[in-house]
C-alpha cells in the first residue's frame, strides 16, 4: 500500500522471482468527479474469478468532494486474465447534489452606480460556490441595450478562475434596460454552452430598473419555467431612492421574474452597496437546493461504501445479475446476508444491493 499519503496498487510478479509489474491501478478515476485519493488503499480488498481468471481490487477510502463535504464511498476496479484494467466498479457513488449550472444574468446599464459595488457583489457570491468537476458551473452574462457573454459555464472548473475573470469585468453601459433579453439569452445561449445533463438550472438576476422589453417578459418567465430553470431575482433600489421615485411597479416585476415563493428567491436591497448584505442569504437559498431531486429523492447513499470485502457470485444459468433465487447459495458459501433493491440503478450502471452482516436486523 505504500507511503502514507499514496493510492496503494497491485503488481503482477512473475512466480520465478524475475521481476514485478505495477498495474497502475491507483490512476484509474471517474469522470466528472472531485475526488480524493490519497487515503484510499487500493488493493486492501482482491477478489478473484476462478471461471475467467479475472479479479477485482477495491479501494474502500477512496473519496469524492460534494460541497464543503467528502464521502468516502469507495471504488473497485476489474483486472481481466492478461492483468489489464477493463472497468471502475463504484456502486455507492452518486452524482452530487452541489451539481449546478448557474448562469448569472447581470444588469451593466447607465444607472448601475456605483459598478465596483456589483462588481463586488458578484465576486463575494461567486466565491460561495463549490466549483469543480461533478459540482456548479457558473457563466455570466452582462445585459442594457445588448446582451455579452462575459463567460461561459465550461470556460473555468475552479472557483479561483472565475473569481478572476470577474474581477476583470467592466461595466458595458446602455441606455436601456432589457431584462427579458438578458433573461432569454442566459436561457437559450447561455446554458446550451457548456450544460450538463442532470445538473439543476439555477439562474440569479440583478437588476436597479423595469424593463423597457416588458411585454417579452412573460414569455422569458414561462419559457424558462418549463425548462427547470429556478430563478433567483434582485431589485437593486438605488435609482430609485437616489430620485425619490415609487418602485412598486419595479418590484412587481422582480418579483414576477423570481421563481415562487418569493420569501425564497426574491431580494431587493436599498442600493448597490447593500447588495453585500445578501451574499450569504443567497448563498444558502441555492443550496438549500441541496439534499432532494426533482421527484422527491433525498441523497440517502452519503455513509453507503463499497469494497470493504468483495465475492465472486456465480449466478443461475443464462442470467448476468443475482436475483432472489440466489440468495440462499450466497448465504450458504459465505455467510453475508444479501437484499436486493428492484430497479435502483447507480450512477455508472451498477445495480445496488445492500449487504447485512449475519444475524444483523439493520444495515
Amino acid at each position: 500500500m505504500n507511503g502514507p499519503y499514496q493510492t496503494g496498487d497491485v503488481y503482477k510478479c512473475s512466480l520465478n522471482g524475475s521481476g514485478c509489474t505495477k498495474l497502475n491501478l491507483g490512476r484509474i478515476s471517474l469522470t466528472n468527479v472531485s475526488e480524493r485519493k490519497d487515503k484510499m488503499r487500493l488493493g486492501m480488498t482482491l477478489a478473484s474469478n476462478p471461471r475467467d481468471n479475472s479479479f477485482v481490487a477495491c479501494g474502500p477510502l477512496w473519496s469524492y468532494e460534494c460541497g464543503s463535504s467528502y464521502y468516502s464511498t469507495g471504488i473497485c476496479s476489474r483486472v481481466n486474465a492478461s492483468f489489464k484494467f477493463s472497468r471502475t466498479i463504484a456502486p455507492a457513488f452518486q452524482r452530487c447534489e452541489t451539481y449546478m449550472d448557474i448562469m448569472i444574468v447581470l444588469d451593466g446599464s447607465n444607472s448601475i452606480y456605483p459598478w465596483f459595488e456589483v462588481q463586488a457583489f458578484l465576486i463575494n457570491i461567486l466565491q460561495k460556490f463549490y466549483v469543480g468537476p461533478g459540482q456548479i458551473q457558473v457563466g455570466v452574462v452582462q445585459y442594457g441595450e445588448k446582451v455579452v457573454h462575459e463567460f461561459q459555464l465550461n470556460d473555468y472548473k475552479s472557483v479561483e478562475e472565475v473569481v478572476k475573470r470577474a474581477r476583470s469585468i467592466n461595466q458595458r453601459g446602455g441606455e436601456e434596460t432589457n431584462t427579458a433579453l438578458g433573461i432569454n439569452t442566459a436561457r437559450l445561449e447561455g446554458f446550451k454552452h457548456g450544460s450538463r445533463r442532470g445538473a439543476k438550472k439555477v439562474m440569479i438576476v440583478i437588476t436597479d430598473g423595469e424593463s423597457h422589453d416588458s411585454p417579452d417578459l412573460q414569455q422569458a418567465i414561462e419559457e424558462s419555467e418549463k425548462e427547470g430553470i429556478t430563478r433567483y431575482a434582485i431589485a437593486v433600489l438605488g435609482y430609485y431612492n437616489r430620485r425619490g421615485i415609487n418602485p412598486e411597479a419595479f418590484l412587481n416585476e422582480i418579483r414576477y421574474i423570481a421563481s415562487d415563493p418569493d420569501d425564497k428567491h426574491f431580494f431587493n436591497v436599498t442600493d448597490e452597496s447593500a447588495l453585500k448584505d445578501i451574499v450569504d442569504a443567497l448563498g444558502e437559498r441555492i443550496f438549500s437546493l441541496e439534499g432532494t431531486s426533482k421527484n422527491g429523492t433525498a441523497f440517502g447513499l452519503q455513509m453507503s461504501q463499497a469494497g470493504f470485502s468483495a465475492h465472486t457470485v456465480e449466478v443461475s444459468p443464462g442470467k448476468s445479475t443475482v436475483s432472489r433465487l440466489d440468495l440462499p447459495q450466497v448465504q450458504r458459501v459465505h455467510g453475508v446476508r444479501l437484499v436486493l433493491v428492484p430497479q435502483v440503478q447507480g450512477v455508472h450502471g451498477v445495480r445496488l444491493g445492500l449487504v447485512l452482516s449475519p444475524g444483523s436486523p439493520h444495515v
